[in-house]
């Protein structure tokens, strides 16, 4: 389980230092494997705005900004193909040190340019450097980027035992904190969402030993091209989780921080009503990661009309998933039985993070407090 020190210290802060707090943390007996800064060392970087962008007078492939750094402007020289005006940006001054390098008034071409604006890489967040940072537009001109983005933090890696599952979430691991330091949590705003809509969508719990408990929702009207925020993408990078779209970002948010891994299907794709069911053997399911799977018996499924639409627990299939196109979701959060999961990922050569929840055990009560921060 990896997480952000900042990120537990919204549940729960007590006033240790890192240090002081992974040492609690190992005699509390979840072993600390990593503790890894979220970003390279860098100093006077600040957030940039590009007021305009001119083509280089020598090079086809460079671009002449000029920049605003709050109360000064600057020329710079830039290679980034999506600089742009309007755009706000890390900008590296005259002055600054990165991990590999300092910043120095250069001549690019015969163009001067003062200073560098960045990527991902030369933050030392990423290796992505195919183009520029881009920060949100409220993001404030002239303010250090290490303060804007918190980056004084650190990821913390825990290998923990299989009894301690209740710790494979940021809930769990504040309660722990909580405890040790004689603290009360300070969780997020989690009350229910009013619905605007009166949609629902039928489900059917036919292996109900295996599957007890089955909370869904319908979301409608999403649009699924959009951005996740900054914050959202910058919690699950610094859990070792990388950015796709905004409804796997949030539904891996909510595993992340409440231990309750959720599943989220596009509504057209789905037909008639859901299912939980065991497979028949020889039925078969294309997975989201597009393997074809021949089922046995003893595998807990998804079902709709179609047939299997989800290896229950492990992961979701490939006609069901959310797309460019999905509009409508049907967001699942579930209890699958331990005894139910266990080694069903690996009789197909598989590994999830939802399936090594599940077989470890999730908070059997977790189901609709899971849904109701994911729809916040």
């Amino acid at each position: 389980m990896k997480f952000s020190e900042a990120w537990l210290r919204e549940w729960v802060s007590p006033d240790v230092s890192t240090d002081e707090l992974v040492a609690q943390i190992t005699m509390a007996g979840l072993e600390v494997d990593a503790v890894t800064p979220v970003a390279d060392e860098f100093s006077q970087v600040v957030v940039g705005e590009i007021l305009s962008t001119d083509a280089h007078p020598n090079a086809d492939r460079l671009k002449v900004c000029t920049v605003s750094a709050g109360e000064d402007q600057f020329q710079v020289v830039c290679g980034a193909p999506n600089a742009k005006a309007g755009m706000k940006v890390p900008f590296a001054l005259v002055g600054a040190k990165l991990a590999d390098f300092d910043i120095k008034k250069a001549k690019l071409r015969g163009v001067e340019s003062f200073g560098m604006l960045c990527s991902e890489r030369e933050l030392g967040l990423s290796d992505d450097h195919e183009g520029l940072m881009e920060l949100p537009h409220d993001a404030p001109v002239g303010a250090a980027v290490r303060d804007y983005l918190g980056l004084d933090d650190c990821t913390i890696e825990v290998d923990l035992t299989p009894n301690r599952s209740d710790c494979l979430g940021v809930i769990g691991i504040a309660r722990e904190t909580g405890l040790l330091n004689d603290l009360d949590l300070t969780p997020p705003e989690m009350a229910p969402v009013e619905p605007t809509i009166s949609d629902t969508f039928p489900v059917t719990l036919t292996a109900r030993e295996a599957c007890p408990r089955f909370v869904g929702r319908v979301i409608k009207g999403i649009d699924i091209t959009a951005e996740s925020p900054l914050w959202l993408r910058e919690k699950l990078r610094r859990s070792g989780l990388r950015s796709i779209d905004p409804v796997v970002d949030i539904t891996n948010y909510v595993m992340l921080e409440l231990n309750q891994p959720m599943h989220a299907y596009d509504l057209a794709a789905l037909t008639t009503g859901i299912e939980v069911r065991l497979a028949k053997a020889g039925e078969q399911l294309t997975l989201l990661n597009q393997a074809e799977v021949t089922l046995n018996d003893s595998t807990l499924l998804i079902t709709d009309a179609s047939g299997p639409i989800g290896m229950a627990g492990v992961m979701g299939g490939l006609s069901t998933a959310v797309k460019p196109s999905t509009r409508d979701v049907f967001f699942e959060a579930a209890f699958f039985a331990p005894e139910a999961i266990a080694g069903r990922a690996r009789q197909y050569g598989l590994h999830t993070d939802a399936g090594h929840r599940f077989e470890r055990g999730v908070d059997f009560e977790g189901q609709s407090r899971a849904i109701e921060r994911e729809t916040r």
